[in-house]
């Protein structure tokens, strides 16, 4: 499924695909487990390192990873050749009353790495599901000169039950207020409510998916989105 959905995003001119919070295990309680983690030597990362390189295509793929026997929710970005670009795992793990990330380990830190996007280089940072609710993760990645932001999603973003669609108008928010564009990948219907989206560096909703299955992309450069004109309007002040 995979290969099908990068074969199609490069088909149709996409120049990177990002995947939901914890694609690998399709972020199911029953599966946060030790059992169910990659270790760094995973061969699962090594494919899709090659099916990136041979499709000229980057991939924010987003797993349970396990390393020194600590587990965490890990976005890893390969770039269009393969190479690893960007790694972060989410700092803020959730309380839930299911217990479903009680056995995580928060990340120390958000991080930003330079990628190259269909011939521009693009400043490209993260913001996994619930990290993106505070304020500091888009601080962060705008003291780091974010110029777009990844956010892979697990959560009703347009029809939760008590709070609407206050997470996506939040995240439309923080766009603006950090002068970055974002991506945000989320679970279609049943599991939650798709509401995948681009938003431009102004708050604007670009693109948006419903709740059906579908990838969600816009055919439009990365100037289109905000990208490198607003980030200028910051005036090199980033005080802490």
């Amino acid at each position: 499924m995979l290969r099908q959905r990068c074969e199609e995003a490069a088909a149709d001119g996409a120049h990177l695909l990002l995947l939901p919070e914890m694609w690998s295990t399709g972020y199911a309680p029953a599966k946060m487990s030790a059992d169910h983690a990659w270790s760094d030597d995973a061969p699962v990362l090594a494919e899709v390192a090659r099916l990136a390189a041979e499709l000229g295509l980057a991939i924010g793929l987003t797993y349970l990873a396990r390393r020194d026997g600590a587990l965490r929710n890990r976005l890893r970005l390969h770039g269009a050749d393969g190479s690893i670009v960007l790694q972060y795992d989410k700092v803020h793990i959730c309380d839930f009353t299911d217990g479903t990330e009680t056995a995580l380990q928060g990340g120390d830190g958000f991080a930003c790495a330079d990628v190259a996007l269909g011939g521009e280089t693009v400043r490209v940072g993260a913001m996994i599901c619930f990290d993106r609710e505070f304020p500091e993760a888009g601080r962060a990645l705008m003291r780091q000169g974010a110029e777009l932001a990844l956010v892979p999603n697990a959560c009703p973003m347009r029809e939760d039950a008590e709070l609407g669609d206050v997470r996506l108008q939040q995240l439309r928010g923080r766009a603006l207020e950090n002068r970055f564009a974002v991506a945000l990948c989320n679970y279609p219907a049943p599991q939650y409510d798709g509401a995948s989206c681009l938003i431009d560096a102004r708050g604007r909703l670009l693109a948006a998916g419903d709740r059906r299955p579908a990838c969600c992309w816009r055919s439009s450069t990365l100037s289109s989105c905000g990208v490198g004109a607003l980030s200028r309007t910051r005036c090199g002040a980033k005080p802490p």
